[in-house]
């Protein structure tokens, strides 16, 4: 498969910028609600 030539405009870059920061803030918050499921898993099996 041949490769896509990549070019370097001013809209892709900011595109890829964009996507980056969104991909970045998902994660985090993602990372930020992890201790609030565990102790809803948790109490919902009884353990807490």
């Amino acid at each position: 498969m041949n490769e896509a030539k990549k070019h370097q405009c001013p809209e892709c870059e900011k595109k890829a910028q964009e996507h980056a920061r969104s991909e970045e803030m998902g994660l985090a918050i993602l990372i930020m609600l992890m201790p609030a499921m565990t102790l809803t898993l948790l109490s919902n099996a009884g353990l807490f």
